[in-house]
């Protein structure tokens, strides 16, 4: 291994500039590092170059984020929330910094990346800052019906909040700064430190965020980030010594990142794909709920976990929805959005994913689908692809029932009710959903019974920008929560401490054992649990005295 003393050159070509990175800030260099290189997926120019992490380096890496977490824990609350409020106003004031890079590496549009990127880790620091006196508030613990007893025995038990220490996050590149950055600033705000690693088609994003967390203040190696591919930085990084692994990415490779993090046993918390369903019920406002479907399925060019995949009509009111639905898409403009406002919907992230949505659109047709509008590349430069919906295709199609990472969806009918709700939780999937209705009672029940993590009524799929509202699917979207107390509680561990007095010399289940140990056993048994106080008063009495030592 040779490592640098110097800094690393990042190059930016199409900006006649570089930067320089120390090492430290996140990566140490072998001699034959893999290099990235990495292309604007709208202009197909390129944004950069820099050395991956070699997976040799990761175990040095997490020894310096657990001595920094040391160093961050054991300062008073109060000063690291003041680093916290720091954080939040550098983000601030540099979103459009901030957001340039990720337009350049995603080729979404200006708009996007400000709205849910920037939005998303301002709103959870923001939470963070709020909450953060509340996290390490011990709790007592209630005994219920024993309470009485473990008071006279001079006993007590409370929860004392800890954090778990070094925290992994396997980031992806849809949303590279607002999904690690809230997840980062959450487990920073709780007492850990973090080693991100972003996907390799957003490695400067990612950098960006550890720039942001320094400009604030925290300390060097609190947050580090490494680059490379999944296979190599991830799988190193999910399987070392850490406390929790946080992966958002594909189901597929969530089983590769749970296997590897089994190895020590790693918990994991797992943000995984999506076939978010729309049900649009006969009184609903159909030309909002259009206009919201343009959006939720066409949103970071359909490339979202919670983008709308299924959309289920009343049969009343199909028609009519199409013709809206059609409108309203027909509307979005396609191009780079970074100089451009109008621009409503980018590319998609590589050449790779165009050709899977031509194979999906050819698959859906071959199983009886039609193609309403779209289903194509446009003639532009870039890795572009029309906004596409699929009509007449049968509930159990691949359109329907597997997972799309572009901006493709299926809108099927509906006759009942029941048959909307038995088709929207027909998916392995179960990430997120809404229903559409005029009657919010009505819709507040169908909600309840719809699968997923979050369901909306009225409304889709924004509800990741509410850090206060956890984040977590089911089934094959995955387990675990980001984000509002059920996000924190898994950045921390909740230590139980229990306190006794010492009023008795011994107890009941102490050696040595024998027929009156085993007799008042029993008939303590019986009064606590079996609800028999026969002869309970000379019991208690004995018991006593044998806790006494008498």
């Amino acid at each position: 291994m040779i490592l640098r003393d110097r800094p690393v050159q990042a190059r930016f070509p199409h900006r006649g500039s570089k930067i320089l990175l120390w090492p430290s800030a996140f990566t140490t260099v072998s001699a034959r590092a893999e290099r990235i290189v990495k292309y604007n997926p709208a202009t197909l120019e390129p944004v950069g170059e820099l050395d991956a992490t070699s997976p040799d380096e990761i175990p040095r890496i997490i020894h310096k984020a657990r001595a920094a977490q040391a160093g961050w824990a054991a300062l008073p609350l109060e000063e690291r929330r003041e680093v916290l409020k720091r954080l939040q106003a550098h983000v601030a004031a540099n979103i459009e910094t901030i957001s340039r890079t990720i337009c350049e590496e995603t080729g979404k549009p200006r708009m996007e990346a400000i709205n849910a990127d920037m939005m998303s880790a301002l709103s959870a620091t923001m939470y963070s800052v709020e909450k953060m006196p509340s996290l390490f508030r011990p709790r007592g613990t209630d005994f219920g019906k024993l309470s009485l007893m473990m008071r006279y025995l001079g006993r007590r038990s409370y929860i004392q909040p800890r954090p778990l220490g070094v925290i992994a996050i396997i980031a992806p590149w849809n949303y590279p700064f607002g999904i690690p950055f809230s997840q980062a600033v959450m487990a920073v705000a709780a007492g850990n430190a973090v080693v991100l690693k972003p996907s390799s088609e957003t490695p400067f994003t990612g950098l960006e965020l550890r720039k942001a967390f320094i400009a604030a203040g925290v300390p060097e190696d609190l947050v580090q980030v490494v680059i490379g591919s999944g296979s190599k930085v991830g799988n190193a990084l999910a399987s070392s010594n850490v406390d929790r692994v946080i992966f958002t990415g594909s189901t597929e490779v969530g089983r590769k990142i749970m296997a590897a993090a089994a190895q020590r046993l790693n918990p994991v918390t797992m943000e995984l794909g999506g076939k978010d369903p729309m049900v649009v019920l006969a009184d609903a406002d159909l030309p909002r709920a259009a206009e919201a479907a343009a959006w939720g399925c066409y949103v970071n060019a359909g490339q979202t976990c919670v983008c709308i995949k299924r959309i289920y009509v009343h049969e009343s009111v199909y028609q009519q929805f199409l013709d809206l639905f059609s409108e309203k898409a027909s509307r979005i403009k396609l191009g780079y959005g970074w100089d451009d406002p109008e621009v409503g919907m980018g590319p998609l992230i590589n050449a790779s994913a165009v050709e899977d949505m031509e194979a999906q659109v050819a698959r859906a047709i071959e199983q009886g689908g039609r193609v309403l509008f779209g289903g194509k590349r446009p003639n532009m430069k870039g890795h572009f692809f029309e906004p596409t919906a699929i009509v007449d295709a049968p509930q159990s199609s691949d359109i329907v029932q597997k997972e799309t990472f572009g901006p493709i969806v299926a809108v099927l009918r509906f006759r009942t009710e029941e048959e909307a709700i038995s088709m929207a939780n027909d998916s392995s999937f179960a990430l997120s959903g809404s229903v559409w209705t005029s009657d919010l009672g009505r819709g507040r029940a169908i909600a309840e019974r719809m699968d997923g993590g979050t369901i909306h009524v009225n409304n889709v799929g924004y509800t990741f920008g509410l850090a206060s509202t956890p984040w977590g699917g089911r089934k094959e979207s995955g387990f675990g929560h980001t984000h509002g107390e059920e996000g924190f509680a898994e950045l921390l561990e909740p230590h139980h401490v229990h306190v006794d007095k010492g009023r008795f010399a011994r107890e009941l289940w102490w050696h040595p054992y024998d027929q009156e140990g085993l007799e008042l056993s029993r008939g303590l048994n019986d009064i606590l649990f079996g609800g028999r106080y026969g002869r309970a008063a000379a019991l208690l009495l004995r018991t006593r005295r044998r806790l006494k030592g008498r």
